[in-house]
């Protein structure tokens, strides 16, 4: 299946695609999906195990990475390691089979140890002022934001990361080749006719 990933301030459509063994979840609630990458901080490195997840009532995604034995690592630069990393994005919504969201550009980088940083509030107060992402958007990512530092303080994110069993990681599939996709081929993230709008 495919994940379409549509950051506002990029001409057309980020697509992550995903063998059908790497797809843990489907339904009308949430789409959680997994692969097996190189760490592109260390390409030398043991390979490692990315797994997204997707809510249709919630304003974020979150991206966990795991080694093949399903213990939570971190990625990253020194001093700019995490091994979660939330977007604030607009709710998942099916196009067909195929997953898709904006991205509104807040982000909220997660330690191994629950420590958190939100990133990117410039950027999404510049795409907030620069019309990218509508004032309805704008507002919603905040009341996402906070719901998702919610989760991270009360232990609802960590418990989100266990529930899934360790051993699922070592079954994660390469994925598929990295694509863009033009945005008149995906209007139900395009700004005026998205849903969120």
């Amino acid at each position: 299946m495919r994940d379409y990933d549509y950051h506002p301030s990029e001409p057309d459509i980020r697509v992550f695609s995903v063998p059908a063994q790497g797809v843990l979840v489907r339904s009308d609630d949430a789409y959680v999906g997994q692969t097996r990458e190189s760490d592109p901080t260390d390409p030398a490195a043991p390979p490692l195990v990315l797994r997204h997840y997707a809510f249709a009532d919630e304003w974020f995604k979150i991206n966990v990475t795991f080694n093949l034995a399903g213990e939570l690592i971190e990625t990253g630069p020194a001093g700019d390691r995490f091994a979660i990393n939330c977007d604030v994005a607009t709710p998942l919504v099916w196009v067909g089979s195929d997953a898709a969201a904006v991205d509104l550009f807040l982000d909220v980088l997660v330690g191994q140890d629950g420590t958190y940083r939100v990133v990117d509030r410039e950027e999404f107060e510049d795409a907030a002022s620069r019309g990218l992402i509508s004032t309805v958007e704008a507002e919603h990512a905040e009341a996402g934001l906070t719901r998702l530092l919610h989760w991270i303080t009360s232990g609802r994110l960590q418990d989100l990361v266990t529930d899934i069993p360790r051993e699922v990681a070592g079954e994660a599939p390469p994925p598929l080749a990295f694509s863009r996709a033009p945005l008149t081929d995906v209007p139900a993230v395009a700004p005026y006719q998205r849903r969120t709008w």
